[in-house]
């Protein structure tokens, strides 16, 4: 891959303005553009989210309940549904003591990314399910950046 940028907000903060920010900057200057978020287990907000980024074209990397599940996935399996984003942190700190919001480190995870992909195929092997609950896409993000970093 050529260049990574980060769009870590939007002017609005919600879901669909982080994709109508990422569509707004896809050129040729990247060889993909990705969004990563959590659901919003709102039906119809996801649905105008994904439309946007088909229109980009934006790839998405939606985790539901919330992208720290995709973390859970680097130490454990776990298939069981969660109530809240809260439910899967609270699990997340049982998991790894030291987590917390504000202290995300690589470190903590690093060696369990091969299995968190593993893990999360295993759990939504058709990536069109991004309303599952578990569910992450950031295992295709993960695979492109590792395909990329073969080609080179």
């Amino acid at each position: 891959m050529r260049q990574v940028q980060e769009i870590t907000e939007s002017s609005k903060g919600d879901h669909l303005s982080v994709v109508r920010e990422a569509v707004s900057r896809v050129s040729n200057e990247y060889d993909a553009v990705w969004c990563v978020l959590d659901t919003e287990l709102d039906e119809t907000l996801t649905a105008a989210m994904l439309r946007e980024a088909r229109r980009g074209p934006v790839e998405i990397g939606l985790s539901t309940p919330c992208f720290e599940f995709w973390l859970i996935l680097h130490h454990v399996d776990c298939a069981r549904p969660f109530q809240s984003a809260e439910d899967a942190k609270r699990k997340l700190r049982e998991i790894v003591p030291s987590w917390s919001e504000s202290n995300t480190r690589f470190a903590d995870f690093a060696d369990g990314i091969d299995a968190a992909c593993r893990r999360a195929q295993k759990l939504s092997p058709d990536s069109g399910e991004p309303l599952k609950n578990p569910s992450t896409g950031v295992r295709q993000l993960v695979a492109r950046l590792q395909s990329g970093s073969e080609a080179r």
